[in-house]
């Protein structure tokens, strides 16, 4: 039975997908591979998966070929849903199939189907068939109440000790240092009051098995809550008035406590992963939800706010600006902000793709709908089913494309290629474009009517060189993602490359400064990254230095002003910094010594954190103590 799968969405497999079993199996280039990719770039035997910790768990075999897994490296790694794999070139999805979960103890695996199926197969069974399906049902519960947290599945485990097996009480106790009570259900009119034999529960806990006895009256089971591996974290205790339990109704509340603990897992995983993001997000000093929209500067704030505003909504968004300013960093942020937040976040560059194959792409085809059609393929559209498309480059849409483009933003409606079959999907359109679209209107290359569906919500992506003073955070975002690449430690930037780097003007925007970041990381052979490791232009060009500053942010209409705010729909919100006064042209850095450039390194800092010196002292790599003296010395005021 196949527990999950993986999907190709980006690489020259997009479209495939490979069941996984609960033996896992390898992923590579090679013969023996479960998952056997055409992508030169991924290893013969890249890594493995196999059922590990009560979860599917990605193990790397590459070596120095690394693998990222929701971009950052990882060798073994728990996968849950929606995850993405890259390898070399390409990019998976793990995707759980739905309605099967699996839990595993130390010498068993047990398997929860859903429910309405299990019903089906046991029928009106026997008791013990019976409380499989009321297990089953359990499963349903569980999944509902795992938003309430370890309170809500505790008690829900209760009520089905009640209903399913007949127990009159049921009580879930912790079994840390003092055994206390979690949670308890009882039946009308009968006593809250538990007494606990201490030697039964020393039993329960010590051999992590089920016991069944009699006292006061009362016949009763006691069962483990198993957490990682055989650490015993709670006891599941029900008891009634009448006869002894026979041994189905043992192993039903054995597997009852079995799943209780596995869920008890999940939820403090799911809440400490929580509490992790919330320690990342004030870190990156950014507003919950920005994801990759690193920025202090109003330029960037603007964007910041756009995205709130915007990302709720289920409008259609066009993102103009120069290539490389990140126009997909803010895509992700509004498809992160938006209540398809946990759908899948789809991009396709159009720019990237043939006339002919580009039809295929967006909407897949059917096999043999063409020569080379070996397989049934699915298209993008289909993949961000309720998520969101990222249409990068839509302004290199083929003419003849365009129509059947307009007509699927209309209906949500298409046919792959070669088929007949009319699919329908959810999806939010957000589209990017470097050209003026306007203009490719009057020259007859762009359907007036496309442009008008895509151009709801606009917004200008500002070049990086009208935020500079965001560069020394962006430039340690990256070192970051990147310093795993590197065979040698790094601590961070030296003062003269923070100083060389916001004097440059960065025409390439984002993705030059990237690619700098990356490259000073390779190519540098010190514990920092001086000036001198990064490309020559960044040296032999500088921006001269900025002499005004950006008027206040206006609002982003009246809702922020105190006056009821415009329904978003057919509305222009121009984010972009208000024209500058003509700047001269770059001309070639004029030789500088190494006290001013430190100089230089420590007054960006500051600029781009705000005056906070902890945080500048950080950028810099150097100990706070050592800042104050540095401002002494420059005769900084601050």
């Amino acid at each position: 039975m196949s527990l999950a799968r993986l999907v190709v969405i980006e690489g020259p497999d997009t479209g495939r997908e490979f069941e996984l079993p609960l033996r896992g199996g390898e992923v590579g280039r090679g013969d023996n591979c479960l998952v056997q990719l055409t992508d030169p770039t991924v290893s013969r035997n890249h890594g493995h998966i196999v059922f590990r910790d009560q979860a599917m768990t990605w193990v790397d075999d590459s070596g120095k070929t690394r693998t990222l897994i929701n971009g950052k490296p990882a060798t073994a790694h728990p996968l849950e849903a929606g995850d993405e794999i890259i390898l070399g070139n390409t990019k998976m999805a793990y995707l759980p199939v739905e309605g099967v979960a699996v839990t595993k103890a130390s010498s068993h695996v047990t398997m929860e189907v859903n429910s309405r199926a299990l019903l089906a197969l046991v029928g009106a069974g026997d008791r013990a068939h019976r409380h499989l399906a009321s297990l089953a049902q359990l499963g349903d519960r569980l999944r509902a109440e795992a938003a309430g947290g370890r309170e809500a599945v505790t008690r829900a485990t209760c009520d089905a000790a009640l209903s399913a097996l007949g127990a009159h009480r049921a009580f879930v106790l912790s079994a840390g240092k003092r055994v206390a009570p979690v949670s308890a259900v009882v039946a009308n009119g009968e006593s809250t009051q538990l007494q606990i034999p201490q030697e039964l529960i020393d039993k329960v806990i010590g051999n992590r098995q089920v016991v069944t006895a009699e006292t006061g009256g009362r016949a009763l089971i006691a069962s483990p809550v198993s957490g990682n591996g055989d650490e015993v974290i709670g006891v599941l205790w029900v008891d009634r008035k009448g006869p002894a339990w026979d041994e189905s109704d043992s192993l039903a509340i054995g597997c009852l406590s079995h799943l209780l603990g596995a869920v008890w897992v999940g939820t403090e995983a799911r809440e400490q992963a929580v509490r992790r993001a919330d320690a990342l997000e004030e870190q990156l000093a950014g507003p919950p939800g920005d994801g990759e929209l690193i920025g202090r500067s109003e330029a960037a704030q603007r964007v910041v706010a756009f995205v709130k505003r915007v990302g709720p909504s289920d409008a259609t968004v066009l993102l103009g600006g120069e290539s490389g300013a990140g126009k997909e960093m803010v895509a992700r942020a509004i498809h992160r902000s938006s209540r398809r937040a946990k759908g899948p976040c789809v991009a396709v560059n159009c720019a990237a793709l043939t006339e002919t194959l580009i039809e295929s792409e967006l909407f897949g085809h059917e096999k043999g709908a063409f020569t080379g059609a070996t397989e049934k393929k699915a298209g993008r559209f289909e993949m961000a089913d309720k998520g969101t498309l990222f249409l990068d480059e839509v302004g290199e849409l083929p003419l003849g494309l365009q129509t059947k483009f307009l007509r699927v933003l209309e209906e949500r409606r298409f046919e792959r290629v070669g088929g007949q079959k009319a699919i329908e999907v959810d999806v939010r359109m957000v589209a990017a474009t470097n050209r003026d679209l306007a203009e490719m209107v009057k020259r007859g290359t762009f359907r007036e009517d496309l442009y008008y569906r895509l151009n709801v919500i606009t917004i200008d992506v500002p070049p990086l060189r009208e935020r500079l003073d965001d560069v020394p955070l962006l430039a340690e975002h990256f070192l970051a993602r990147f310093r795993q690449q590197a065979a040698r430690r790094i601590s961070g930037f030296a003062p003269d490359a923070i100083a060389a780097m916001t004097r440059y003007s960065w025409p390439g925007n984002v993705r030059e400064l990237r690619n700098a970041i990356e490259r000073a990381i390779v190519l540098g052979d010190r514990e920092q990254i001086h000036a001198m490791d990064l490309p020559p232009q960044v040296l032999a060009q500088a921006a001269p230095p900025r002499t005004r500053t950006s008027p206040p942010t206006p609002p982003l209409g009246s809702s922020m002003s105190g006056a009821p705010a415009p329904s978003i729909s057919n509305v222009t919100i121009d984010v972009s910094p208000p024209a500058a006064p003509p700047r001269s042209q770059p001309q070639p850095a004029v030789a500088r010594s190494l006290r001013e450039l430190e100089k230089e390194g420590i007054l960006a800092a500051l600029a781009a954190t705000g005056g906070n010196k902890a945080q500048a002292a950080s950028i810099l790599e150097i100990d706070r103590s050592t800042l104050y003296k540095k401002l002494k010395d420059y005769d900084i005021e601050g």
